[in-house]
């Protein structure tokens, strides 16, 4: 069975992925009309049949 787990995602030295969550953000806040705040998570996959 797959199970995954979630982590912040590390982002800091990256800083096109940054650019390009600030910019979806603000896309997603002009068409909605409220703030919204995306966050980057990061799956560690584990096989627990080993």
């Amino acid at each position: 069975m797959m199970d995954k787990d979630y982590r912040i995602a590390e982002l800091g030295g990256q800083s096109d992925a940054l650019d390009a969550i600030r910019k979806l953000e603000q896309q997603l806040t002009d068409a909605y009309g409220t703030d919204v705040a995306l966050i980057a998570y990061s799956a560690d996959h584990e096989d627990e049949s080993k």
